[in-house]
């Protein structure tokens, strides 16, 4: 359920909200979320609904504390907050929310503060700080209001412990404090800062790191602490109380001797006269009449026409145990010797490097084994043409997440890329893509990063790029979902960075009728269909797959792996097996008629695939299939054949009665 009616009602209580990402604490919209924060009506309805499609997105709510004070009261991993709190002289005369760690919030009116602890469980939140209104919830615990009342003024003991927002002192010179790019910059300096760790000098680590930020930085205590909190502190040895953190940098602020703004953009790099950047279409070449000429069109390098491009990623979307590193993998095989590929023509033979995050190296040479075994090929000469990499050995994590924020690995990044420059190498399989990363897959921006790294990959190295994905469950028909590249799992990124995808699915019910899959076998087979064609026109035709099992040697596993099939479209599977039903029904009640009602309860009785149809619907494949001038058998009894015709028509010639006849 969203959560816009909660926000619109916290904005008429005289609060100022802003959106927070689904889940969590964070800011939905970006660091200046300072500026978002409203009280109007019409601004919140702006900032929750989709402004293409009009629904609500799936927001937490955050509440701006300028101009008052929220006591943070933090009772979790043994934090006393509360006895901290009424020890000081604190009360819960006021508006009180509970948190979802069972903690409190405290609304007071007050004079506008700084966001520094007062107490190990005891936080503030008031000048340019914020906390997660009611209505929101993390991992299905929601923010209550337990005290519904009018806010108070701050009990006096409180208020005395307050510290004013941070002022900088006559002496700092005259750069800004806390810019856009001195935060940045800040951020930088952080990820890759040496940590504090106990022993080993950890309190002089932390005053020089504060020192650098409120000092050369420029950065005010209240923004330093903020920084260090979230980039810094989590990663020390043992990480800081916040109480003692809060001090650190304020002593640093004090006592800092370095000079104030000594490393911010605006003195590094204020005094350089830079000649006025180019224009970015005169850098890019564009003007008029700048279409390649025609003699200068390169043939796309496709290795697998429609199926795999140098320099392009395709997606390949399957549910769980569908088959999907059998298919990937048979495809590296037929590549390695340059053999077609289940009706696919293949441009030369090229190696292939496959990274299977769930399997070891021994397990994916049992499967190639097989494969090899299925198809006719030569497992040793197969082999020589495909590097299996496994987690056990390398874990190949592309791009990672620190502090909900996509970084790129770039030393394991260019160490694949230069394997996979090699001239021979046409193929690279991510199997699964969720396990080459450690992004929040629901996260447009973030699979944009990890995308945007595999898209890098393949042009650099010149290759193309197979990344496995799995779909989301969903509730639609398996009709539906044949092909549909919509049934991506997560962030509609993934999918849009592709330039081809397949979707390898399971039949559904109508392929059982149309192929004349038995109910028991329908399990069996699998289908692969295009569900993304930016090079080449989609067809609608499907390439199907049979599961089968191989006994390798000589370690005498059994291993399951797809087969290609080439199966085609037949009504005459069903049909035929239904008529066999019908004339034992018919020769069973000695009759050589039989109503269509009978007809009905017989086919739906004895034809599985016919069981959840209506009658309607069985009605009109018995009129298809036996109207009209009906259908002649032979059948055998006996050493002898048999000629049967089954048969829809009048009852009689003064009848509208249809019966089904055998003759």
């Amino acid at each position: 359920m969203g959560t816009l009616n909660a926000a619109l009602e916290w904005a008429r209580r005289g609060f100022s909200v802003f959106p927070l990402r689904e889940n969590t604490r964070e800011p939905a919209l970006g660091d200046d979320w300072t500026s978002l924060a409203t009280k109007d009506e019409q601004a919140i309805r702006k900032l929750w609904l989709d402004p293409v499609l009009g629904i609500e997105r799936d927001y937490n709510i955050g509440c701006m504390c300028n101009d008052m004070v929220v006591i943070d009261i933090d009772v979790k991993k043994g934090k006393d907050g509360y006895n901290q709190y009424l020890q000081m002289g604190g009360n819960f005369d006021t508006l009180v929310v509970r948190t979802t760690t069972g903690g409190y919030h405290c609304y007071f009116y007050g004079p506008d503060s700084s966001n520094s602890p007062l107490d190990s469980g005891v936080d503030v939140r008031s000048h340019n700080g914020y906390v997660v209104a009611p209505g929101s919830t993390i991992d299905g615990i929601p923010y209550q209001v337990v005290n519904d009342v009018q806010i108070a003024w701050i009990p006096p003991a409180i208020e005395c412990r307050l510290r004013d927002p941070y002022e900088r002192a006559a002496t700092d010179s005259d750069f800004a404090a806390d810019t856009e790019a001195s935060i940045h910059a800040a951020i930088r300096f952080l990820e890759t800062a040496p940590i504090a760790v106990e022993g080993q000098r950890g309190d002089e680590r932390t005053f020089i790191t504060a020192a650098r930020l409120c000092r050369e930085m420029a950065l005010t205590p209240e923004t330093a602490y903020s920084l260090m909190r979230d980039y810094w502190n989590p990663k020390c040895q043992p990480p800081w109380e916040l109480e003692d953190l809060w001090q650190k940098v304020v002593n640093a602020a004090n006592y800092g001797s370095a000079d104030y703004g000594a490393l911010t953009p605006e003195h590094l790099f204020g005094h350089l006269n830079m000649p006025p950047i180019p224009d970015i279409f005169e850098q890019s070449g564009s003007d008029w009449g700048n279409a390649y000429p025609a003699n200068a069109i390169r043939p796309r390098d496709w290795i697998v026409p429609r199926m795999l491009l140098r320099k392009a990623v395709t997606l390949l979307l399957a549910t769980g145990s569908v088959g999907k590193s059998s298919f990937s993998l048979a495809l590296a095989a037929h590549l390695a010797i340059g053999k077609p590929y289940a009706g696919h023509t293949v441009n030369g033979a090229t190696k292939s490097i496959v990274y299977n995050g769930e399997d070891d190296v021994e397990e994916q040479s049992r499967r190639l084994m097989a494969l090899c075994l299925v198809y006719g090929f030569n497992y040793d000469e197969v082999k020589k043409e495909i590097m299996f990499i496994s987690p056990r050995h390398v874990k190949l994590e592309l791009v990672s997440n620190e502090f909900n924020k996509p970084v790129r690995n770039d030393a394991i990044i260019n160490q694949l890329t230069a394997i996979a420059s090699r001239n021979d190498v046409g193929l690279l399989i991510l199997d699964p893509l969720v396990r080459i990363h450690r992004c929040d897959e629901s996260d447009n921006g973030q699979m944009d990063v990890v995308m945007d790294t595999l898209t890098d990959i393949a042009d650099k190295a010149n290759i193309s790029i197979l990344a496995l994905h799995h779909t989301s469950k969903g509730n639609a028909r398996q009709e539906d979902r044949i092909g549909n590249m919509d049934i991506a799992r997560g962030a509609s990124a993934v999918v849009n960075a592709a330039r081809i995808a397949y979707t390898l699915l399971n039949p559904s019910l109508d392929d059982a009728e149309s192929y004349g899959f038995r109910e028991d076998e329908r399990h069996m087979f699998v289908r692969l269909d295009d569900a993304k064609m930016n090079m080449a026109l989609a067809s609608t035709t499907p390439t199907w797959f049979k599961r089968t099992s191989m006994k390798i040697e000589p370690s005498n596993d059994i291993v399951g792996v797809l087969e290609y099939t080439d199966i085609k479209r037949s009504v005459t599977h069903v049909r035929d097996r239904v008529a066999g039903i019908l004339i034992e029904t018919m020769n069973t009640m000695g009759a050589g008629a039989i109503t269509l009602a009978q007809a009905i309860s017989a086919t739906r009785a004895g034809e599985p695939i016919m069981a959840a149809k209506k009658d309607a619907e069985i009605r009109q494949r018995l009129d298809d299939w036996f109207g009209t001038s009906g259908v002649v058998y032979n059948k055998v009894v006996d050493g002898n054949t048999l000629t049967i015709k089954l048969m829809i028509q009048r009852e009689s010639a003064d009848s509208d009665k249809r019966v089904l006849t055998m003759s």
